[in-house]
């Protein structure tokens, strides 16, 4: 079996690597618009769309944690002797 603290280690790095991959992806999504051969408003326009696609996707990521959070509180707060 893996032990507790081992997978939690490994479930960190994951989601820190994860987190790091996805700043510069979004930052070479950014640097791809900016040095495009399209138009200014093209460029306003896809960049818009852009952060408009990671701020959604962070509303669902922030709303799935702290869902898994409070169910996780809830569970402890279930098995803790009254």
């Amino acid at each position: 079996m893996v032990e507790v603290e081992t997978a939690t280690q490994v479930c960190r790095f994951s989601i820190q690597l994860s987190a790091a991959f996805a700043v510069i992806g979004v930052g070479l999504l950014y640097l791809a618009i900016a040095i495009s051969s399209a138009s200014l408003e093209m460029k306003i326009l896809w960049a818009s769309a852009l952060s408009m696609g990671v701020a959604f996707a962070f509303a669902i990521v922030w709303t799935m944690a702290r869902d898994s959070i409070k169910a996780r509180e809830f569970e402890l707060r279930r098995r803790r002797p009254v």
